[in-house]
């Protein structure tokens, strides 16, 4: 990459990476080809600098893109130190200690602050390498982030959305309990192990029940496997008797082990976690999912992806009827994966 005064910029240049207004809505994704038009729009914006890429960048995977960029090292390095602060807090459950429920709120602040929005938020979550001794609490964290997002996407006061991130980084706790030989075995798991697994609500409860919690969060602690057509665990409740915030911290908890790497699999692409949902049926999850999953799915618009058949290309239209089928621009022909039986967006490049 390098910088370059925007007086000095010319059309077909490359933006090395998503350019935000002042009130932190994206005006152009990284890798846009620019035009006199966007230059104008930048003039207009009055920025000094842009980020332009090499010529050997602009290719280059998103992955490797945002590892090589300052903003996400730097958004890395305060993830580090914020995912550390809040295992310490959590194990004070193992205490007599009460959790320090403004400092949990204020990891969330910190993180928040790191990254322009929530969908910037998403994307370098997805670009991450976990920590795979710390996989536990790295998922109740990353959850308690996307509730927060999620939540503040759909229009929930302050109060509540803090309630939910709460939720969001509690409602698992109960895996730390969990033999590390049954959370991390790489074979299907027996009807038995789904059982013993399933136990985690009950783990976690136990761990919780005395102690002084924000509303709802018991609550979606023993719920947040439910589904609202009443198939879910452990009390078969319907959409009615379930919490609302269980159904939100469901798409949260569901969203976020997809699209990250686990022992038995590799991460999925969003757009597989897409197709998941999609076959389980939206409707288990409440009004609110397909709200979230289509604002997800929008920001990838423009993003190059691989399809079946190692086809690559650039996404250029979200479906509705279909999330987890967009209509993908390959070599100038522009394919509708609703019509393409059997391919779907295996890699995000």
């Amino acid at each position: 990459m390098y910088k370059l005064s925007t007086q000095s910029l010319k059309p077909d240049m490359v933006l090395y990476e998503d350019i935000y207004s002042p009130a932190d809505e994206i005006i152009f994704k990284a890798n846009t080809v620019l035009t006199q038009e966007n230059i104008q729009t930048l003039f207009e914006y009055n920025f000094d600098e842009i980020l332009l890429c090499e010529p050997d960048e602009i290719n280059m995977t998103r992955y490797k893109h945002l590892h090589q960029h300052p903003h996400f090292q730097r958004f890395n390095d305060v993830y580090a130190v914020t995912l550390d602060l809040f295992h310490k807090i959590m194990r004070t459950l193992d205490t007599g200690l009460e959790l320090n429920i403004p400092k949990l709120i204020s990891l969330r602040d910190d993180i928040m602050s790191s990254v322009h929005n929530g969908e910037q938020l998403l994307d370098y979550l997805y670009n991450m390498m976990p920590n795979e001794n710390e996989i536990t609490y790295n998922h109740c964290f990353n959850c308690g982030l996307l509730c927060y997002v999620f939540g503040k996407w759909i229009g929930m006061n302050d109060e509540d959305l803090d309630n939910l991130t709460v939720c969001g980084f509690i409602f698992d706790i109960g895996k730390t309990k969990i033999s590390d030989e049954l959370l991390w075995k790489p074979d299907k798991l027996t009807p038995e192990e789904f059982i013993q697994m399933q136990h985690h609500i009950h783990l976690g409860y136990e761990l919780v029940k005395s102690r002084k919690l924000p509303p709802h969060v018991v609550s979606v602690m023993i719920m947040h496997h439910e589904r609202c057509d009443g198939s879910g665990y452990p009390a078969r409740l319907k959409e009615n008797r379930i919490d609302p915030f269980a159904l939100i911290s469901a798409i949260a908890d569901t969203y976020e082990a997809m699209t990250h790497p686990r022992a038995q699999r590799v991460a999925l692409t969003p757009f597989q976690a897409f197709r998941v949902f999609e076959e389980q049926g939206l409707d288990k999850y409440g009004p609110n999912i397909m709200p979230i999953l289509t604002r997800i799915a929008k920001m990838y618009v423009g993003r190059r992806v691989c399809v079946t058949g190692n086809l690559e290309g650039k996404i250029t239209e979200i479906h509705d009827d279909a999330l987890s089928r967009p209509t993908v621009n390959i070599n100038n022909v522009f394919y509708d994966l609703r019509t393409k039986q059997g391919a779907e967006i295996t890699r995000m490049l």
